[in-house]
């Protein structure tokens, strides 16, 4: 039997023996083959331990299917199955195309054309490239043997240029004509070449894509023109630095003559108003440069005038400047510099506006009646001193009317609590959409396994029932009582879940308490993990445990800032009391810990009510109404070394967060801070949970923030779900300080946009609630951005979204009590972004009204020179200062 020979050689992982039996197949026999094949593979991938085929069986299987299935696109999607995706096979390439070529010698050379481009076509770009390399490989070598063009999938081209061809080689790739203009037309290309240049370095034998090409141009293998050409086009396109980046690199090495510029000029100038400002200042150097060689009309040096100075980018306007400046005379064009430097009287950027308004007085005695109304026209809305120079050079400018700026942040409204799951159908489609989000919310969480608890103790094979095709099609290891990654039992959607359909599944509730309770979780000798996240791993036990034996869990929030009503919180514990049952102890102290400022007087009296241990301990904490605030100390030190108490402390992030709360209950060793027994902690790491702790304490947020600051300060450069964990902070109740003043400092300073936004929210928030610490978080932004741990550019940026947001008075306050931590720093004077920060106190100040001399920012003033530190703070002093 001709399949029970080639079964046995594939067992064997034999590809050789295969290729040989399948060689000798008539029609019948590769029918046969063809026909069993699927089963097999099925068969082996699930006597595969994680559905994975061992490695050795993949190039069996492929070139036994090669060899016989018939139609072209069955063949590409056999080869192409996600079975056979595997890293490993990225260097089996030459074999692969070796073995295809023996394999399907006998097909017309049409049909492997056929299914060369159709395997191309089942490459994305999205696709992980070390995983479906291989496919690249069988689509090259079967376009090559058939004498076709190179597919022309764009995943085809990008596979080319990082992976599949060798740029130290490349004048001898068989592709390199067909696909290097394919390279500026294809999506995915700039990001797959985006680290050329550092892969180089890393490999010191490889030349990068960059040099490889550019060499070929300097030699005639490839056009200058179709590199440039491309570059330019691509420019055009659009897109984030980061796919641009590679073009620019090939661009600037391709060094294009005056000729090739100008030729050009056009395209440059059109890159003007949005590209990346990388490529912005690229085509502006270019634009400058025609306009040395006389290529740069009255209309065309109006458009690039106008574009340029109406970036957001302060060098680029700069730059924009200079170049109208210099030629103005000189190109006979004053009036239409005059036309274009108007554009920025309204730039945020005071020093730039001066520059502007320098350059029109400048250029006054040659400008033209009507180009002298157009200035006086766009100078009523500077500041009074720059009108009066306009004044002075160009005739009187009447004010323009002030624009209302608004008066405060916004008003605050508190987020909706989504309301409760309403059927184990609704608890399914929650499930489906939890499992396919990377960070869920907590509140979503805590929504879903609460729904989970109540339905299953109602109708527990009912909620399974609803459960079952979601957990069957998308997360069928969850019922496998064999299969169980300990990270899985940190995710409560999944353990509670796995909990429903395998009652028995160890929970650890010993261990797990032993660990909040002693510590026992440590790392090293003194090193444990917070004691929030140990909290968290035993609440989400007890629920697992819970699942299908209690009627409900009592410290589910009522609210979105994860209070929970003691109303309700009453009568879920009657609801367990009358079930014969009791929370478990996380989950009261939770519940204790989620109970509001203010306690409504009927809940407690209702409460006395209550008879077991667990309800009278509640009774007791109700009527002993809110617990004080606890003492929280906050501190961005110069060194690693603190002392507290008896204890020596070593502090990697540089945060000394203490939080004093006497007491040996579980809700003291929750909240106090360094715990008992700690002498080396803060190491800046991640945690998905983090956005979570404030939801613990949410009538403390200070507590929250302390524990939190010392693990997020040292991730400044990193995304790691700080946006949402400062609005969560901003969200719930309690006192603010030092501690959520630090938070906030660090998260105004994140590298990612998206978390400075949710920071200026946070700001917005507290500030609009009346509790935002704001001298607090001025002085640690000084001290983070005097020892070089933050960015203030980023800092000054966010500021100014939240003054433009209407909280002009926050934002002065915290940059008055910021500069003189800086200035007062080690080498303050020479941190970035002081200047713009300087020029967004002046913003604020003059909004504010705010008057007061800053010694330290008197003495920089002082200093004299040209430098924006110097001007900004001089700007900014006699703003202070003046009577």
């Amino acid at each position: 039997m001709s399949w029970d020979a080639i079964r046995a050689a594939i067992d064997a992982k034999d590809t050789g023996r295969v290729m040989a039996l399948v060689a000798k197949l008539d029609a019948t026999g590769r029918k046969e083959v063809a026909d069993r094949l699927p089963g097999k593979l099925k068969e082996m991938r699930d006597a595969a331990q994680w559905g994975e085929l061992e490695k050795g069986y993949h190039q069996p299987l492929m070139m036994a299917g090669a060899g016989t299935i018939g139609g072209a696109a069955a063949v590409a999607a056999w080869l192409c199955r996600r079975e056979f995706d595997t890293w490993w096979l990225r260097f089996h390439g030459k074999e692969l195309r070796r073995d295809l070529d023996v394999v399907t010698a006998a097909r017309p050379a049409e049909w492997r054309a056929d299914v060369a481009r159709r395997i191309a076509e089942r490459i994305r770009i999205t696709d992980f490239a070390e995983s479906v390399l291989p496919r690249w490989h069988m689509a090259a070598g079967l376009a090559l043997s058939a004498g076709a063009e190179p597919p022309a999938a764009d995943g085809f081209v990008v596979l080319w240029a990082s992976g599949g061809a060798d740029p130290n080689a490349l004048a001898d790739d068989p592709f390199l004509d067909a696909l290097v203009p394919r390279l500026f037309e294809a999506d995915g290309v700039g990001a797959a070449l985006a680290f050329d240049r550092s892969t180089a370095e890393w490999a010191k034998d490889r030349r990068t894509w960059a040099d490889a090409l550019a060499e070929l141009a300097a030699t005639g293998r490839v056009p200058r023109g179709t590199l440039i050409d491309g570059c330019v086009r691509r420019f055009l396109r659009g897109g984030t630095p980061h796919e641009q980046r590679w073009f620019a690199q090939l661009h600037e090495l391709l060094e294009p003559t005056d000729a090739e510029v100008a030729a050009r000029v056009r395209d440059y100038a059109r890159l003007l108003p949005s590209a990346p400002s990388t490529i912005a200042d690229l085509a502006l150097r270019a634009v400058r440069r025609a306009d040395e060689l006389e290529m740069v009309g009255e209309p065309l040096f109006e458009e690039a005038a106008g574009a340029v100075l109406f970036r957001p980018e302060n060098k680029l306007v700069r730059a924009g400047l200079t170049w109208l400046d210099r030629t103005a005379r000189k190109r006979g064009r004053v009036d239409a510099t005059l036309r274009a430097v108007t554009a920025v009287f309204t730039c945020d950027s005071l020093d730039l506006r001066e520059r502007a308004v320098k350059i029109a007085v400048k250029h006054a005695g040659k400008a033209s009646a009507e180009a002298g109304e157009q200035v006086r026209g766009a100078a009523s809305g500077l500041p009074g001193p720059l009108r009066e120079t306009i004044a002075a050079a160009f005739g009187d400018v009447e004010a323009e009317a002030a624009f209302p700026l608004p008066v405060g942040p916004p008003p605050f409204v508190p987020r909706e609590m989504p309301a409760p799951i309403g059927s184990p159908a609704e608890l399914a489609e929650e499930f489906a959409v939890l499992l396919h989000t990377e960070h869920p919310d907590w509140l979503a969480v805590e929504r879903f396994v609460a729904a989970l608890v109540e339905f299953a103790y109602q109708d527990i094979d009912g909620t399974r029932d609803a459960l079952r095709p979601i957990v069957e099609k998308r997360a069928p290891w969850l019922t496998n009582a064999d299969r169980l990654g300990r990270h899985h039992e940190q995710d409560w959607t999944l353990f509670s879940v796995r909990c429903l359909f395998l009652p028995k599944t160890p929970n650890r509730l010993v261990e797990a308490l032993a660990s909040l309770v002693k510590g026992w979780s440590r790392k090293g000798e003194t090193i444990f993990d917070p004691q929030l996240d140990r909290f968290l791993v035993l609440r989400g036990r007890e629920i697992a445990a819970a699942v299908g034996r209690v009627p409900v869990l009592p410290a589910t929030p009522t609210t979105a800032d994860g209070h929970v009503d003691p109303g309700v919180l009453v009568e879920r514990l009657e609801r367990l009391e009358a079930a014969g049952t009791e929370p478990g102890r996380a989950e009261l102290a939770q519940a204790m810990l989620r109970v509001p400022r203010e306690i409504d007087p009927a809940a407690v009296t209702r409460a006395k009510g209550l008879v077991s241990p667990a309800g009278q301990a509640m009774a007791a904490w109700l009527a002993a109404g809110p617990q004080p605030d606890p003492d929280v100390r906050c501190e961005v030190l110069a060194e690693p070394i603190a002392t507290v108490g008896d204890r020596r402390l070593r502090l990697p992030s540089r945060i000394l967060s203490v939080v004093s709360f006497p007491g040996d209950s579980d809700i003291a060793r929750l909240c106090a801070f360094p715990e008992e027994g700690w002498r080396d902690f803060g190491q800046p790491k991640y945690s998905h949970t983090f956005a979570w702790w404030p939801g613990v304490t949410p009538s403390h947020r200070e507590i929250a923030a302390a524990q939190l600051v010392p693990y997020q300060a040292g991730l400044t450069d990193e995304g790691w779900l700080q946006g949402p964990t400062m609005l969560a902070i901003a969200e719930a109740d309690g006192p603010s300080g030092a501690a959520t003043g630090t938070l906030l400092a660090c998260t105004l300073a994140n590298a990612h946009e998206r978390h400075r936004a949710d920071a200026v929210d946070a700001l917005l928030t507290l500030s609009a609630r009346g509790v935002l610490p704001a001298a607090e978080t001025g002085v640690a932004i000084g001290r983070l951005a005097a020892f070089g741990r933050v960015k203030l550019g980023r800092v000054a940026k966010a500021l100014g979204a939240a003054a433009d947001a209407g909280a002009h008075a926050d934002v002065w306050t915290i940059i008055a009590a910021a500069l003189p931590e800086i200035l007062a720093g080690p080498g303050g004077h020479g941190v970035r972004g002081l200047p713009d920060l300087l020029a967004l106190g002046t913003r604020t100040a003059e909004t504010t009204g705010a008057r007061g001399e800053i010694p330290a920012l008197k003495a920089v003033a002082g200093r004299g020179g040209s430098s924006r530190l110097v001007k900004e703070a001089a700007r900014l002093h006699r703003g202070l200062t003046a009577t």
